[in-house]
């Protein structure tokens, strides 16, 4: 197997209230490869799946993920495949999907990940109300089958913020007992206030997707947000305790990304005696 050795600006492993941790494809490498060199950096890492595709994930990828999970210290969150029809209009389409999402979920299960995130695609659902209604018993049903296949309880999921309001699918979080992921880029694009749907979502949010927006386009690095927007961070990263996740795809842009949460950091210590500041790296 491939070394790959990361260097970045701050240790962030254990320095937060929260759980730090990053994609796992931050280099051009493999999974494997992408957590050995994260994990002595960080609390968790991103399994990020994003193609259901035949066989995800294979066995011994599971098996060499778990492997490095005991030896490494490393906790994981899982990001779902996006590309199931969990919603479609089909009936049998929509239970095929939402079985092969259990399963995928049951085969990661020696993970013992904090979460895992779904995304719930609105398709044309937006279109007029009535299809607004249908899709939203569709997708209850999906979660429902997937939390029935897969054997989670329904906190063990979280449901990602994705193009419409998550609101018109709390009656389903709230009838299953689902999980929130709050995706910071996605919010800013949708023009949703971060603080609004924090507090919103705050009992049931597991994990935050951290990301800046630039150009209409997120996943950009956090030294790329304005300062109002940092300010927000701020405010609720002061007071979260569940997972965050730096959702960048590079190793500049998740350098970047931690340069800015150090600094950050810094900065909220309480001032020492003499008007100095405390080191970054030692206890609050």
């Amino acid at each position: 197997m491939n070394q790959v050795e990361i260097q970045l600006p701050a240790n962030c492993r254990g320095r937060f209230p929260f759980r730090l941790g990053t994609t796992s494809f931050i280099v051009p490498d493999d999974y494997l490869p992408n957590v050995r060199g994260l994990a002595p950096w960080f609390d968790e890492i991103e399994l990020l799946f994003f193609e259901a595709g035949e066989d995800v994930p294979p066995p011994s990828l599971v098996d060499g993920l778990a492997a490095a999970r005991h030896e490494l210290g490393i906790g994981y969150n899982v990001h779902l495949p996006v590309d199931l029809p969990l919603c479609d209009e089909n009936g049998a389409v929509r239970r095929r999907a939402a079985g092969r999402m259990g399963r995928i979920i049951k085969a990661l299960s020696s993970l013992e990940a904090s979460t895992a995130t779904l995304h719930l695609g609105i398709g044309d659902a937006q279109r007029s109300p009535s299809a607004r209604r249908r899709w939203q018993a569709h997708a209850a049903e999906a979660a429902a089958r997937i939390l029935e296949v897969s054997g989670l309880e329904g906190r063990r999921i979280s449901l990602e913020t994705l193009d419409y309001p998550l609101e018109w699918l709390a009656d389903a979080i709230e009838a299953l007992d689902l999980g929130v992921c709050l995706d910071f880029g996605h919010l800013a694009l949708s023009g949703t206030d971060w603080t609004a749907s924090y507090r919103r979502w705050a009992a049931r949010c597991d994990i935050l997707h951290l990301h800046a927006v630039r150009g209409g386009r997120d996943h950009h690095p956090l030294d790329c947000l304005e300062p109002g927007e940092g300010a927000r961070v701020r405010d609720i990263l002061a007071e979260f305790t569940g997972t965050v996740s730096l959702e960048v795809f590079s190793l500049p842009a998740l350098q970047r990304s931690v340069a800015w949460l150090a600094r950050v950091d810094a900065e909220d210590r309480r001032p020492a005696v003499d008007g100095e500041t405390l080191e970054p790296n030692k206890e609050r």
